[in-house]
């Protein structure tokens, strides 16, 4: 199948843009930095024929309106646009600044998601609200501002795979990130600089699956650890695994081996 068309929805007041196919039980996507919806092709291919698949722009991407920058605000976004879409329960899996907005969603809404898979990700670098933005932030603010689109891409996609990463990933990645707003990306890098997800982590009550990849600098090993160690000893199920070769993009790097373990935990959520 294509990528399936953009659509639109009103969320109390604010547009989301959002990308959606297939049928059967819900699974809602969220990206990462340097993504949007686009992201999810490969796992769109793979699982619209057993899923209804969602993936949203998040505030700032694709054609997504601004919310306020908190970790909440983006959580309590989520929740209201996955209710505007009729989606009741539903499999929540988020990547990397998705990831500590799905962390932080399922603890705080834990009666609507079925399962929460965290895929290279963390509770949040726990940072003082309104301290200035980490040195790495401010440097892809200023390469947004200083390079080309397809230049930015290239530096994104570049950083975040693996060194033998296939050329042609490695484009597809870069026109995707090429896409990126400044405010969008400011806006987000705020959230994950001052988010902090122990507290909500409390409330996960759902099987859960963490994805990483081994080599991964982006987020790194420890924090990884450091989330896995928030989740609850009470969930029923905890599921961790390291995707050997691949670094912070392990759903295009390797879709297959992504796929292939995502797959099995969809499965007993079926």
């Amino acid at each position: 199948m294509g990528l399936p068309v953009r659509q639109y929805v009103d969320v109390d007041g604010v547009r989301i843009s959002y990308r959606q196919a297939g049928a059967g039980p819900d699974l809602v996507l969220l990206h990462g930095l340097a993504g949007n919806a686009r992201t999810w092709e490969r796992q769109f291919e793979a699982f619209a024929d057993q899923f209804r698949i969602t993936a949203w722009d998040a505030p700032g991407y694709g054609e997504s309106n601004l919310v306020a920058t908190e970790i909440e605000a983006y959580a309590d976004t989520l929740t209201a646009f996955t209710v505007a879409l009729g989606i009741d329960r539903f499999i929540l899996l988020g990547h990397s600044m998705g990831g500590i907005v799905a962390g932080n969603a399922a603890g705080r809404y834990a009666d609507r998601v079925r399962g929460l898979i965290l895929s290279c990700t963390m509770l949040g670098r726990k940072q003082t609200k309104g301290a200035p933005l980490g040195e790495k932030y401010l440097a892809r603010l200023t390469q947004l501002d200083e390079l080309a689109p397809m230049e930015y891409g290239r530096a994104r996609a570049k950083s975040m795979t693996a060194p033998d990463c296939d050329p042609a990933i490695l484009e597809h990645f870069a026109g995707i990130a090429a896409e990126t707003r400044r405010d969008g990306l400011e806006a987000a890098a705020r959230v994950i600089s001052e988010a902090d997800n122990e507290p909500a982590f409390a409330g996960l009550s759902m099987p859960v699956l963490v994805l990483a990849g081994d080599i991964d600098q982006t987020v790194t090993k420890d924090f990884t650890e450091e989330m896995i160690a928030a989740v609850p000893e009470t969930v029923p199920v905890l599921q961790t695994h390291y995707l050997p070769g691949v670094a912070h993009a392990p759903y295009m790097e390797d879709a297959d081996a992504y796929n292939a373990v995502l797959s099995d935990f969809l499965m007993t959520l079926r």
